[in-house]
């Protein structure tokens, strides 16, 4: 693609940007408890002051959650980014030309807050959309039968987030994974993330079923000690075993069963296999930390517990 293309997809992207931005930017929970915290229920005003006051050690950060884009934005933006060979910098400069004035909404009566786009908060705001980054064909084919047109966006900007190298292998595993387990219920989008959480972590794992495996045996230990605590606080009081040298944890049971249930999902609907749990508590099986639908799926085919 010639430079005379880039540019124009450049001015192209930064003037959806601007119009997107032009329309009011709605403050969301985290920024408003932020705002209200760190500045005590500031009007609009005051607001603009401290923004202004470059002295403020609550400016920066002020600035850098006001000029973040959220998921929302960025899955309005995909469709314009799609197939377009983009460069951050020139983006941003488009963005400050002409001067652009953002205003941000309060969901209370208060004014709306407009601050201008500035260039170093253009190339914040900008780099974080990651628009540098491509979505491999492979995965954009198998998002056309995972997923309806507007999830699809929706799961191309998870992809383009995602601290992941896309590499061979990497997308060859996503791909399956969009193609076998798709994206059209809860957990499947939970699987999705998962699987983008564990290549983040594992820095390009050579075996990924292991790394999966790896960590449901981490996750098994974890509810293991979560009941192993539970078991020692109906014995005594939190200060007792504190005395005693325990090491307490909190431990988010359901939300551990919610991510081993990913991994059973993934690896029958992916490896036609089941990573083995590790070593369990006393009276809880297998089956009890696996899922319903990943045990419907393993009675059913081929899959088995099994490791490499």
């Amino acid at each position: 693609m010639s430079d005379g293309h880039m540019e124009d997809d450049c001015a192209r992207v930064a003037s959806r940007i601007r119009g997107m931005l032009a329309r009011g930017v709605a403050l969301g929970p985290e920024v408003l408890h932020f705002i209200d915290s760190t500045c005590f229920n500031p009007t609009a005003a005051e607001l603009a002051a401290v923004a202004g006051d470059e002295s403020a050690s609550e400016r920066d950060p002020l600035l850098a959650l006001l000029f973040a884009p959220d998921e929302a934005f960025q899955v309005e933006l995909e469709e314009t980014l799609a197939g377009r060979r983009l460069d951050e910098e020139r983006v941003a400069g488009l963005l400050c030309r002409p001067p652009l004035q953002v205003r941000f909404r309060f969901p209370d009566a208060r004014e709306a807050l407009g601050l201008e786009m500035t260039p170093p908060l253009a190339r914040h705001f900008v780099s974080q959309l990651r628009i540098e980054r491509s979505i491999p064909a492979d995965l954009s084919q198998a998002l056309e039968s995972a997923a309806n047109v507007g999830e699809r966006h929706r799961a191309r900007v998870l992809i383009r987030n995602a601290r992941v190298q896309l590499t061979d292998e990497t997308v060859a595993f996503l791909r399956d994974c969009l193609t076998q387990v798709g994206l059209r219920d809860g957990q499947a989008w939970e699987c999705l993330s998962f699987a983008l959480d564990v290549l983040a972590d594992g820095q390009h794992p050579a075996d990924i079923f292991q790394a999966l495996a790896d960590r449901k045996r981490w996750l098994v230990k974890a509810l293991t000690r979560g009941r192993k605590q539970g078991e020692l606080l109906g014995q005594a009081n939190i200060e007792t075993l504190i005395s005693q040298g325990a090491r307490l944890t909190v431990i988010d049971e359901e939300e551990t069963r919610r991510r081993i249930g990913c991994i059973d999902r993934i690896c029958a609907a992916v490896f036609g296999r089941l990573p083995p749990p590790g070593q369990l508590w006393a009276g809880v099986d297998a089956v009890e930390l696996t899922s319903e639908e990943v045990i419907d799926h393993w009675r059913h085919s081929d899959c088995n517990y099994s490791g490499r």
